[in-house]
């Protein structure tokens, strides 16, 4: 193969594998992806060039730089390896070939190399995007009020916006490269249907783990900075600690950079290199391991799985035949089950809003750290945690439901559709709540009564949390007319950009008054007998008027986009 007709490829596979990192059947239009890619990094770009001039705009706006400027590099260097670990993580499942991939691939005369250059080049561009937009207005701050005091000539303003953007993608690539690194080896080491299941938990973990150190920093500047500041004195002893903190090396490239003797910032600018080394080689390593993993398995027949044994599987159908009575509810709730089990794509929403949900609740345990006192039953802002986790996950869950999986599998509800279109749907809803929401309460149930050890609070709170999830169930789908995962969707309908801060003005006075009622009834646990009948009856209203209204209109399979043109009603 010539090594023109090499290089086109080249460049045909990089735009393939770029443009796939953010066009998925949520997002299909490439007119869609850059005004949504347009708004997220401006975003970002925002919050970093807004912490960085509040940082150093009081400290060295009159004040010269005496050689401490790293500490404040070092906190915006932290907050943006933060970031982007988060935003590499939400393209968890985009980071590797996929099935359609190789089979498209494999026939044609492309060598296994160009994929691979394909796919690295592609995310080197992924990650100089983010990084540039992330560090725009934040280079421009440091060099605008840092440069003056050791030089007025503009070349070295240039070279100090040059050392902060390659230093800065310098270390975005390795956090990248990083979290690449994980999932290539756990789908390399894993068996197939282990490593759905670990990598779900991993990347729970990881997603959760940054959020709250995101939250952390957003929460408490001051603390985070003091912090971040006593790194001066550790420096100044030769303590290992500092040569141990990943932001520390690419602060010390950035003073290298900048021209810097000092012989700390050269020996952590090396170790940022060693790094980079590490990060592309783990790439390279695991790109081989996954490949011969995932290729050997892409093109096989799906080997048969071990069914359950007799009394297992005989208690599981009488199980379900006993939740799942009529047909119609049979069908939706297995093919709401099943396809959320086999899409990744579906699961990520879920584990990125659990995440974000248990770093919220772990975030309000570590502020009251030191009073566990205050996590006690009558603390508001307590309870609230367990509210967010249910509402999180109501909210994450009739998300994805709106998400196509398979649109191609539509046709057999299509088919069959009874007139008893809200067995349809009732069968959504008691597939949501029995497979998540009731495991979720019984998990809080254990967790509060290993904090509170007292079984009566526990039980009472976990009570509280199962009625919010029922109400919550008829209340997130209420008047739903669809077929979870098989009918069309329109994004853009929540308006997000326009009326987020609406949404979580709305959700926190909600958390709020939840909160309020639970601890009052929590005090006085007779008041349980009024609330649960009250809420049954509450249940009741939301579920007939659903029904009734779901006998007047069909199940919708294809969803129109709101009109762009509206025209005046017709005098008479």
């Amino acid at each position: 193969m010539a090594a023109g007709e090499e290089l086109a490829q080249l460049r045909l596979l990089t735009r393939h594998f770029f443009t796939r990192l953010f066009r998925n059947d949520v997002v299909d239009f490439e007119d869609q992806m850059k005004a949504r890619l347009i708004a997220v990094l401006a975003v970002l770009a925002v919050i970093m060039g807004w912490s960085s001039y509040m940082l150093i705009f009081f400290r060295y706006e009159l004040s010269p730089d005496a050689g401490t400027s790293w500490q404040e590099k070092n906190y915006i260097f932290i907050l943006m390896m933060i970031m982007f670990g988060i935003v590499t993580l939400l393209e968890w499942e985009m980071l590797f070939p996929d099935r359609r991939d190789f089979v498209n691939l494999t026939p044609l005369p492309v060598r296994l190399r160009t994929v691979f250059a394909a796919k690295l080049a592609s995310f080197v561009a992924f990650i100089g995007l983010f990084s540039a937009a992330m560090n725009s207005l934040s280079s421009a701050s440091f060099a605008f009020f840092l440069a003056q005091w050791r030089s007025d000539s503009l070349l070295f303003l240039a070279r100090y916006v040059g050392a902060h953007l390659v230093s800065a993608f310098a270390a975005c690539f390795c956090v990248f490269f990083a979290c690449v690194f994980v999932n290539f080896f756990l789908m390399a080491v894993l068996p197939a249907g282990l490593y759905r299941r670990a990598s779900a938990l991993v990347r729970f973990v990881l997603v959760g783990s940054f959020i709250f150190l995101l939250l952390s920093f957003l929460a408490d500047p001051g603390g985070s900075s003091g912090a971040i500041r006593s790194l001066a004195r550790l420096k100044d002893h030769g303590s290992p600690i500092v040569s141990r903190i990943p932001s520390m090396w690419f602060v010390g490239l950035y003073e290298v950079l900048l021209g810097t003797s000092d012989p700390s910032f050269i020996a952590l600018a090396r170790k940022a290199g060693l790094a980079l080394g590490l990060s592309l080689g783990a790439f390279g390593l695991a790109c081989a391991l996954s490949y011969l993993r995932h290729f050997g398995k892409t093109l096989e027949a799906a080997k048969k799985r071990l069914r359950p044994g007799g009394l297992r599987s005989g208690v599981g159908n009488a199980l379900w035949k006993a939740l799942f009575r009529k047909p119609e509810e049979r069908a939706v709730a297995a093919f709401f089950t099943k396809t959320l089990r086999a899409s990744p794509r579906h699961r990520t929403v879920l584990v990125n809003s659990l995440a974000a949900g248990a770093a919220l609740a772990t975030l309000s345990i570590v502020a009251n750290r030191r009073n566990l006192q205050a996590l006690a039953p009558g603390n508001a802002f307590f309870l609230a945690q367990s509210l967010l986790l249910v509402l999180v996950l109501l909210a994450g869950l009739r998300a994805v439901v709106d998400v196509p999986a398979a649109l191609e599998s539509n046709w057999i509800f299509r088919v069959t559709e009874t007139a008893e279109r809200s067995r349809y749907v009732s069968g959504l809803k008691k597939a949501v709540f029995f497979q998540w929401l009731l495991p979720l309460s019984a998990l809080l149930f254990a967790a509060h009564l290993w904090l509170w050890r007292d079984g009566r609070a526990a039980s009472l709170h976990a009570v509280f949390c199962l009625a919010l999830s029922a109400l919550g169930v008829e209340a997130f789908f209420f008047r739903y007319r669809k077929v979870p995962f098989a009918s069309t969707f329109v994004p853009g309908k929540l308006r997000l950009q326009t009326r987020g801060m609406l949404y979580v003005a709305g959700l926190l006075a909600l958390l709020a008054a939840l909160a309020a009622v639970e601890k009052a009834l929590l005090a006085h646990p007779g008041s349980f007998g009024a609330f649960i009948p009250a809420s049954a009856a509450l249940w009741a209203v939301l579920r007939i008027d659903s029904a009734r209204f779901l006998r007047d209109h069909p199940l919708i399979y294809e969803e129109e986009p709101e009109p762009a043109l509206v025209g005046f009603p017709e005098g008479g």
